[in-house]
């Protein structure tokens, strides 16, 4: 896009001030968004939140013969959580060398994972065969109903969980794999083994590898399961495990996820095309959905990794600096990096392998034992080098008439509620026209002068400079828009107080089409005792609003049911499981109630765009 047009086209609209942001009826505690019911440890070579999504995404597999007794057990994958499609070996369904099914219904019932993962599985669904490859040992399976009641029409949702696919041609020998399933030997619960790829056969020859060597166990039971990458990806299905008397050892085979999805993906093709729905592409995507939000500066934080009090200024002589902030969509070992500048130039930077988790709140700290210059003092953050977020604060007057007033950080959205509050939220937008700039305001005087200053790529395209029409603001808005829509790119806002910078921050517009298809998914998680994390809190009530109703607007409506996305109540062991599914992209407003806590209540809480399924948000609670 030439850049003097760009100038020309590109327009600003400043909000109406907020000047009251009206008191919540429900007392706001914290809202913690961590990495899974477990929090963020690591088990084994797979990060805990993969692995969490691993473990439900595998089922157990009982099939009994025509009379109804049991024959044999095995394991399998869950494919499309919304369709019930469940991948696993045919061996566990019938003979491959007779193709003769063990009952000639081709039934099966199915184990779930109980929301512990530690239990035995849960047997809830009925399921009958749809389609087989004995060549290749492969059965697809479809939940037809529920098991105690065959009759009964199925939930809407049936809170099942698929697991992201991986490619197994990039493994080679040497990289981590575990397998998933419920063999014999490790009783009625779930059994999850570990070890390395051992190596690949080519049976036939002809330059596909049929078969993944591994030294990981596979004990009959497993057949049908899951396979997985160091990353929780699915890249096989465990098939067979070989020994022989006179050789000490084991080795196992799992047939690839190149030829696994290879065959699922033709059934799903084949079933489209037939009921004219067309092609499904096999996968959206992974995408980046790390993000940094509720960004504020202070002079000190708080045991929840918030910051006391937030403040637009310091005074001269500050010595110390808190930016804390809420992360989403991290993974362990990525590379956290991050740089302190005193008006543009560099002050102090650092980098570190991540280890936090996925999702969470945080802060950085700066620091000097004499007294902080005076100055415009902003902190850039980035993930594997891909900008998260640029916040600014001063320190100092810097001769300003205004010499008290300032501008809180910036957050960027696609829109905006009428009191100044940011929707669906973000640092990376795909095909948008108009992205809003939401900032607090601290001691605006009417009367005050400031500017707006938009770049693009680094150089200037849009710059405004007003005069302040309101006392006692407590938040606004500016908005960037194009009638083509923004181009790709960097974009930047400086926020000024007279001749002072007091506030600049960064989005990203990224390539991308809007028409991607965006799966909705599953939200579960634990309800905590903010004071003790290990108790856990049940007969919690947790409710998702309709997208754009506030929880304000919902306590004025007297709590109206039409309202009310998706809700649902802590289990006994505190979890969790709403009752629909939500739409990734989508910001939602949260209410969690208990007879004996504090409630707490977030207004645009937003689904991250790419979020996994299951979406893991976990809730802290403070006693009354």
């Amino acid at each position: 896009m030439n850049a003097t047009h760009f100038l020309a086209t590109l327009q600003q609209r400043r909000g109406r001030p907020d000047r009251t942001l009206r008191r919540m009826m429900f007392l706001a505690a914290t809202l913690l968004v961590l990495s899974g019911v477990f929090a963020s440890e690591q088990a084994g070579a797979v990060e805990r939140t993969a692995l969490q999504r691993a473990l439900k995404s595998t089922v157990l597999i009982l099939v009994p013969d025509n009379a109804g007794d049991l024959y044999g057990t095995g394991s399998g994958t869950i494919m499309d959580a919304d369709k019930g499609l469940i991948l696993t070996n045919f061996h566990v369904m019938g003979d491959p060398d007779t193709r003769a099914l063990y009952n000639d219904d081709g039934f099966a019932a199915i184990g779930v994972m109980p929301s512990d993962l530690r239990g035995a599985p849960v047997l809830r669904y009925a399921a009958k065969l749809i389609s087989h490859d004995p060549k290749y040992d492969l059965a697809l399976l479809q939940i037809t109903g529920l098991l105690d009641d065959s009759q009964g029409a199925l939930p809407s949702n049936l809170g099942l969980t698929a697991p992201p696919r991986g490619n197994s041609e990039n493994l080679l020998p040497g990289d981590r794999m575990a397998v998933i399933g419920y063999p014999g030997l490790g009783g009625a619960t779930v059994t999850y083994t570990e070890g390395v790829v051992s190596g690949f056969l080519d049976e036939d020859s002809d330059g596909e590898f049929e078969w993944i060597k591994t030294d990981t166990e596979v004990n009959p039971g497993n057949s049908g399961g899951l396979a997985i990458d160091g990353e929780g990806n699915f890249v096989g299905v465990p098939t067979a495990g070989y020994s022989r008397s006179d050789v000490a050892g084991k080795i196992s085979l799992v047939r690839p996820a190149t030829i696994a999805l290879r065959f699922y993906d033709n059934f799903s093709l084949g079933q489209n095309t037939k009921s004219g729905l067309g092609a499904r592409g096999a996968s959206i995507g992974r995408g980046r959905s790390a993000a940094v939000s509720s960004v504020e500066f202070g002079d000190s934080v708080t045991r929840q990794s918030k910051v006391t009090r937030a403040l637009t200024v310091f005074p001269s002589g500050a010595t110390d600096i808190y930016v804390s902030f809420d992360f989403a969509g991290f993974r362990n070992g990525q590379t956290f990096s991050y740089v302190w500048k005193i008006d543009d130039e560099p002050a102090y930077e650092d980098s570190f392998a991540w280890k936090e988790g996925a999702s969470g709140a945080t802060w950085l700290h700066l620091y000097s034992e004499e007294d902080l210059p005076d100055g415009l003092y902003t902190v850039e953050m980035r993930l594997d080098n891909v900008l998260l977020h640029t916040g600014a604060t001063t320190v100092g007057a810097a001769g300003s008439n205004a010499q008290n007033a300032g501008f809180g950080p910036i957050t960027f959205a696609t829109d905006v509620t009428e009191d100044a509050r940011p929707l669906n939220a973000g640092n990376t937008f795909i095909d948008v026209d108009t992205v809003y700039a939401v900032f607090s305001v601290s001691n605006m005087t009417k009367g005050a002068p400031w500017r707006t200053r938009w770049l693009y790529e680094g150089e200037e395209v849009l710059a405004n400079d007003d005069i302040w029409e309101e006392n006692d603001v407590r938040a606004t808005w500016v908005n960037l828009t194009h009638p083509d829509g923004l181009p790709a790119g960097e974009f930047t806002l400086e926020l000024y107080i007279g001749d002072r910078r007091v506030q600049r921050g960064s989005f990203t517009v990224a390539e991308g089409s809007a028409a991607i298809r965006v799966q909705p998914v599953n939200v579960t998680g634990a309800v905590r005792d903010i004071d003790n994390s290990r108790r856990t809190i049940s007969g919690a009530l947790v409710a998702f609003l309709n997208p754009g109703v506030t929880v304000d607007q919902w306590v004025d409506a007297d709590f109206d049911e039409t309202m009310v996305q998706a809700r649902a109540t802590s289990g006994r062991n505190g979890v969790y499981q709403l009752d629909a599914k939500l739409s990734p992209g989508q910001s939602y407003s949260i209410v969690v109630v208990h007879d004996d806590y504090q409630p707490i209540s977030a207004d645009a809480y937003m689904i991250p765009a790419d979020a996994s399924d299951p979406y893991e948000l976990d809730m802290t609670m403070q006693r009354k």
